[in-house]
């Protein structure tokens, strides 16, 4: 039985994205190991997940994200010591395949490949470089550091088995993914896409008797709500939407700041898990996915998740125009492309979600994303 070893620079409590890519190759016959890097210190140092086996490391309090530089700098000395820990611990026991989730994690698989020959799968979930410019796009400091840790990551990704990434054109008239940014800085490399889509099928439920406006995931980007909340605002005063804003993250105070400001009726939800995540949606209209571009990354291919989570439960999203969100949220009628600069191109979107009662259906799942990662496993010479 093969030996996967995946490694994550989160506490895996959950990440759905890496479970659901453990479960999947644990059902194909493979013995996984996710090792996680526990940076808040509180969560359960072994756990197991049907059938995949669990490790958190433990190197000190690690901030999450890097609102200034100084907080940067402690996210990268705490990431050192986590790869120096996993790496020594793999050297020990070493794998038949290393799968690094995200460039965080990639020197360690670069170093077993080096050392011990070890086949080495890189899982592009996200464009490492965009968020070093996340808090301060415009800052040239940051855009340097930006640069680097790009030049950097091209040349790492041409020593890899595989690449997985999160995206890629779907057809050739659509705007490209994650796969064609691969393969423009590596000619003829191995790359395959698996999407991050949901695992159950369509759960819908009633519309809520509110139009309310959600939002679920990590709270990282002021400026996509201060343009949620200047649209709102300028609604009639009888007819204001609600809104519901459930996650967590670097952006918390600031964010919360904006909503108490405002006079629109906001529902907060801080930190929850990902099974409360269908009661949230249930408590929603249509989900906002509407992010700033200045960093890139949602023009260069990503497709947050919460399109497909909002679609699973029958609610449409606002997406970003111009870029292959808007392409698959088109071709499959699961939400409406706004240019995040146009104020009130997102107030007719909403308006008219709001008069037409619209609800969709997501036509693929996880099913299919999970085949096409086994079968890619199997090509690289390590299945059965």
């Amino acid at each position: 039985m093969p030996q996967v070893a995946m490694i994550v620079s989160n506490h895996c409590d959950p990440d759905p994205r890496v479970e659901k890519e453990a479960i999947a190759l644990v059902d194909a016959g493979y013995e996984v190991t996710i090792h996680a890097f526990d940076r808040e210190e509180n969560k359960d140092k072994l756990s197991k997940v049907e059938g995949v086996q669990i490790k958190r490391y433990r190197v000190g309090l690690t901030p999450s994200g890097a609102p200034s530089l100084i907080t940067g700098a402690k996210v990268l000395v705490g990431l050192r010591k986590f790869r120096k820990k996993v790496l020594r611990n793999l050297l020990e026991s070493l794998p038949d395949i290393i799968h690094c989730h995200d460039a965080d994690t990639l020197a360690v698989g670069l170093s077993l490949k080096r050392k011990k020959g070890t086949t080495l799968v890189f899982d592009m979930h996200d464009l490492a470089h965009t968020w070093a410019r996340m808090a301060k796009p415009y800052s040239i400091v940051r855009r340097l550091i930006a640069m680097g840790i790009e030049v950097r990551l091209a040349k790492r990704i041409r020593s890899c088995d595989m690449i997985i990434t999160s995206s890629g054109a779907v057809s050739r008239t659509s705007h490209p993914g994650f796969r064609e940014w691969v393969k423009k800085r590596a000619e003829g490399a191995n790359v395959v896409v698996v999407e991050n889509r949901p695992i159950d099928s369509n759960s819908n439920s009633l519309l809520p008797r509110e139009f309310t406006i959600g939002y679920a995931g990590k709270i990282r980007e002021k400026q996509m709500f201060h343009t949620l909340i200047k649209a709102v605002e300028k609604w009639p005063e009888e007819n204001k939407p609600k809104l519901i804003i459930a996650g967590y993250g670097t952006a918390d105070s600031q964010v919360d700041e904006l909503l108490n400001s405002s006079s629109i009726n906001v529902e907060r939800i801080k930190e929850y898990r990902r099974n409360e995540l269908a009661d949230i949606i249930s408590k929603m209209s249509v989900m906002y996915a509407l992010y700033p571009t200045e960093r890139g990354n949602i023009l260069d291919g990503a497709l947050p998740t919460k399109m497909f989570d909002a679609a699973m439960h029958g609610r449409p999203s606002i997406v970003n125009s111009g870029c292959l969100m808007s392409d698959i949220a088109t071709a499959e009628r699961i939400g409406i492309p706004v240019d995040p600069s146009d104020i009130d191109s997102l107030q007719t979107a909403l308006l008219q979600i709001k008069t037409e009662k619209t609800t969709v259906n997501l036509e693929r799942d996880w099913s299919g994303e999970a085949k096409r990662l086994t079968s890619a496993y199997e090509n690289i010479g390590n299945g059965s």
